[in-house]
């Protein structure tokens, strides 16, 4: 596990460095975007537009999180995939299934600490201008985007492993869905009803990489 856990660091350090300065100039131009806002315009009317007309000012991080969780999964497992390592690894005296969440665990570790931050960065530039409500109203707005960036980041590997170029069609359908219900409504709170059933169906995207995984073992087969 700790070789594993070297291999992938190695492979993926580029990138996570290019997502980190990323994430970096994101949260720096959101929080003067923010400031701005409030420079050119009076507090009350902000204040106005956030409680009355629904208006969100924090909606560009909206697919942030998105972009984030594809190109993690793309990052980890392309390479896996044409170069055919993670096939002969598939061999080894390692089960199948704990190579696999070997794999999404610490992809999904190393998303978790960008997501984090990102959330972060939302409660430290929302709480910076607007009172203390906001900032629980604004983690709760964004919560259903950091499922899409971990339904994006399982969508990638569950459409890069498998084998068949039709079922990875439907893969990369559902997927999309998963992605699509996270993203249905940028209303303030509106999967607090809901997020918990969300959580449940991005979860389920894990047995579904294990079965494409298995596949992507046997050739394509079963």
């Amino acid at each position: 596990m700790r070789a594993l856990a070297m291999k992938e660091w190695i492979k993926l350090r580029p990138w996570l460095g290019l997502i980190g300065l990323g994430h970096l100039a994101f949260g720096a131009w959101f929080y003067l975007s923010m400031r701005h806002q409030f420079r050119i315009e009076h507090a009350e009317m902000i204040y106005y537009q956030a409680n009355r007309i629904g208006r969100l000012f924090y909606d560009d991080l909206r697919y942030v999180p998105l972009a984030t969780g594809a190109v993690l999964g793309a990052a980890q497992f392309l390479p896996e995939v044409l170069r055919g390592r993670l096939r002969i690894a598939m061999h080894l005296p390692m089960g199948l299934g704990a190579l696999i969440l070997a794999h999404l665990g610490l992809g999904l570790g190393l998303l978790a600490v960008v997501l984090a931050f990102d959330l972060g960065i939302l409660a430290g530039t929302v709480g910076a201008f607007f009172p203390g409500p906001f900032v629980a109203s604004a983690l709760a707005t964004a919560a259903p985007w950091m499922l899409a960036g971990i339904a994006a980041y399982l969508g990638a590997a569950l459409v890069l492993l498998e084998p068949d170029r039709r079922t990875q069609a439907v893969n990369l359908a559902v997927a999309g869905g998963v992605v699509a219900l996270c993203h249905l409504s940028a209303a303030y709170n509106a999967y607090d009803g809901a997020i918990w059933g969300l959580v449940v169906l991005v979860g389920l995207m894990v047995p579904a990489t294990l079965r494409a995984a298995a596949r992507f073992r046997d050739g394509g087969t079963g």
